[in-house]
């Protein structure tokens, strides 16, 4: 969360390989995958300097944030959304990884680091799905405090996140909904 919760997606397919991981012998045993989206970019706040500028783009009107590691230290531009809405996953792409570390120079090796089970999911009739990354940190910060009950608002909808019971309720249609942590306890 370089620059703030959110969608996080890259101009460049090597910067969203650095994220990409092996299910561990799932259902395509040695294989990442990435998905290619589509996105409403609209009208970006751009930073060069890491910091949680969502909230400021917000307040000014901004549509995402593009984090300008391109300019500041020639890597990648990164666009981080907030509002789901504006991302849609086009298309799966199934890979293998053709890596020789012999060529690559030791100063330039690093290990990456996911989100795997770093949000709080909602349990959807399909499955567990993740929640919003700002909303799921909102959802920790109450659990740490010992918040029973959250309400928070959602794509214009406000839902109640009850610690206690573990449940989400949307305030509209009273159709609750089971919760978990993340994994990273």
């Amino acid at each position: 969360t370089m620059f703030g919760f959110g969608i996080y997606l890259a101009e460049c397919v090597s910067k969203s390989d650095e994220y990409a991981r092996d299910d561990q012998g799932g259902t395509y045993p040695g294989l990442m995958a990435m998905l290619i989206c589509r996105c409403l970019v609209g009208k970006p706040y751009v930073v060069t300097e890491a910091g949680d500028h969502i909230a400021e783009a917000k307040a000014g009107g901004y549509n995402c944030v593009v984090g300008d590691r391109e300019q500041k230290v020639g890597t990648y531009k990164e666009f981080i959304f907030f509002d789901e809405r504006q991302v849609y996953p086009e298309y799966t792409v199934i890979y293998r990884r053709q890596y020789d570390q012999d060529k690559v120079p030791g100063l330039m090796r690093q290990n990456t680091k996911g989100t795997t089970g770093r949000n709080w999911q909602v349990q959807l009739e399909k499955g567990w799905a993740n929640v919003p990354a700002d909303v799921s940190y909102k959802l920790t910060k109450a659990e740490q405090n010992g918040v029973p009950r959250l309400d928070i608002e959602i794509n214009d909808v406000t839902y109640t996140f009850d610690f206690t019971v573990m449940k989400q309720t949307n305030l509209s249609t009273a159709k609750a909904r089971s919760i978990r942590p993340p994994m990273r306890r």
